[in-house]
């Protein structure tokens, strides 16, 4: 069967019962089209155990170039037991600190390049939560989004091409943490709510922690960003406008997506869901036209952070 072209091979495990590791002793052509169909797309939870076996299964290094994606879900306690003390919001940031560490740990281990290969193994990572049943009560009106706790920073990982993070709200200047700990990744798609409007002060700290973390995060080597930032219409009748001008009369959220705009390297700019913005986002002149820009779709408010 060493013979048979791979098309056909492919065609004949399309019709086999999964799991089709138990065919991988037919012949040596079906072990390698088995080996890269099973381990291009993996999917794993934060549990020890979980990331333990993603440690042995990928200790034989020449399986780390079939990976294609890596699917991580983040197990997040959503109420308190009787006998905890905590608030839950601890609980939640400390669950989260210890998945996103241990895992990049684990594969920090992958940032050299084995004899005779060539290149680092690449490939997309996912981040995603579970959970998303909150108890609020017993987050003490804080929003699900995550925060590291105790953190002591994460190893640089040289093998993720693209991020792309949901159902996971982590905290802006958080995010920031997680992608500069990437320095390969030219795709990064982030989805995250904002929190609700009752909670003045939380979304005042979230809006401003969005735009420290577009000024001032490396993104140069970006070239497709898209940011998901679902939120309520500010025209509600229920509630008035926030005004989100500094002493200047300048919108800081704005600045930051206006430098993004600039960046070298980027191709595709999407900001989807709701984002109040002001006319900061466009002040390009001259040099600062990227060259390298193709498409553009942002969701923007009909009101300006000045309320109007």
């Amino acid at each position: 069967m060493d013979t048979i072209p791979p098309e056909i091979l492919l065609h004949i495990l399309s019709h086999l019962d999964i799991p089709l590791a138990r065919y991988a002793g037919v012949c040596r052509a079906f072990q390698y089209l088995i080996e890269i169909k099973t381990f291009e797309n993996i999917a794993i939870t934060s549990t020890i155990p979980q990331i333990q076996r993603l440690d042995s299964v990928f200790g034989d290094e020449r399986r780390r170039y079939l990976l294609r994606k890596l699917e991580f879900t983040v197990s997040l306690p959503h109420k308190l037991k009787n006998n905890r003390k905590r608030p839950l919001k601890y609980l939640r940031d400390r669950a989260f600190t210890q998945a996103i560490s241990r895992l990049f740990i684990c594969l920090e281990k992958w940032n050299y390049i084995p004899e005779g290969l060539g290149k680092l193994p690449s490939f997309a990572l996912h981040l995603q939560g579970t959970a998303s049943d909150v108890d609020y009560k017993a987050v003490h009106n804080h929003h699900k989004h995550m925060q590291f706790d105790g953190f002591q920073g994460l190893p640089s990982l040289e093998c993720v091409n693209t991020l792309r993070v949901e159902s996971l709200h982590i905290f802006p200047s958080d995010m920031a943490i997680i992608f500069e700990a990437l320095p390969h990744v030219n795709n990064f798609s982030w989805a995250l709510a904002n929190a609700p409007r009752r909670l003045k002060d939380l979304r005042n700290e979230l809006r401003d922690s969005m735009a420290t973390t577009l000024l001032q995060t490396d993104f140069s080597r970006l070239q497709a960003i898209e940011i998901m930032w679902a939120d309520h219409d500010p025209l509600n009748q229920d509630w008035s406008p926030e005004n989100y001008l500094d002493a200047d009369g300048h919108d800081r959220l704005s600045m930051g997506v206006n430098r993004i705009l600039k960046l070298p390297n980027l191709k595709i700019l999407t900001l989807k869901g709701l984002f109040i913005l002001s006319p900061d986002v466009f002040n390009l002149i001259g040099e600062d036209i990227p060259n390298s820009l193709e498409e553009l779709y942002m969701d923007v408010s009909k009101v300006s952070p000045a309320r109007s």
